[in-house]
């Protein structure tokens, strides 16, 4: 069931590079699909959101074209552009392509960890509690993904985060769910924290064990995440 049209500010546009238009209209519908302020079935205009925008209709639809090519909208030719169900095959498969590159990476930072990123994940646990007790579910995401994306740091290989990003859009959308949860956020730091002591006490294999605890964990929840929120997901919880 599609939703009520969302609303855009054509000021969050820059201007001056008129070739990034599509780009940042992108990142701006992206953005909020991730963060769930774009629901599954909801329905996107493109002649709207181009007069929202104050754009042509080109650059808009590139950016829905984008979209769809990675499973986020579902383009129907003369009916519309409908924001796209969670996919639990793509969730499974985001957290395969997360596990198998999280591991070695978490093994390398366990042997190379040094003080100034202990410091960082070390803070960044307490902001995470910090904003778990305050309910603030959007920034406890943007600490949980600095979180990880220092231990890739710690490994030497602070890219792959990013390389990583596109992979784990759908995992995301279901992380976001999770984290509405206060005791969910609370259990999330827990975790980390585990992680941190295997990388203090360089142990490689701990770490390597708690990092794929951690990760499977999104699979622990989405039995529950689904019974909450069946409208949002396209397919069945595959047999175990």
């Amino acid at each position: 069931m599609a939703g009520s049209e969302p609303k855009f500010d054509k000021r969050t546009l820059h201007r001056s590079d008129s070739g990034s238009i599509a780009t940042q209209i992108y990142e701006l519908v992206l953005n909020r699909i991730l963060d769930m302020d774009l629901k599954p079935f909801q329905e996107l205009s493109e002649a709207r959101l181009a007069a929202e925008f104050g754009v042509s209709r080109t650059p808009v639809r590139e950016a829905f074209g984008r979209l769809a090519r990675r499973n986020l909208v579902d383009i129907y030719p003369q009916r519309g552009t409908l924001i796209s169900p969670i996919s639990i095959q793509r969730v499974a498969k985001a957290r395969f392509i997360r596990d198998s590159l999280e591991r070695p990476l978490v093994r390398l930072a366990a042997e190379k960890l040094a003080e100034p990123i202990k410091t960082q994940l070390q803070r960044e646990i307490v902001m995470q509690r910090t904003f778990a007790e305050l309910g603030d579910d959007r920034n406890f995401m943007a600490s949980d993904d600095l979180f990880h994306a220092l231990i890739a740091k710690a490994a030497g290989f602070e890219a792959i985060w990013e390389d990583l990003g596109e992979a784990k859009f759908h995992m995301d959308r279901v992380r976001r769910l999770s984290l509405l949860s206060k005791d969910r956020m609370l259990v999330i730091a827990d975790e980390h924290e585990a992680i941190l002591q295997t990388l203090i006490a360089h142990d490689a294999k701990g770490a390597e064990t708690r990092i794929e605890q951690h990760l499977e964990s999104v699979f622990r929840d989405l039995d529950s995440i689904r019974r909450e929120h069946p409208d949002y997901f396209a397919d069945e919880m595959p047999a175990r």
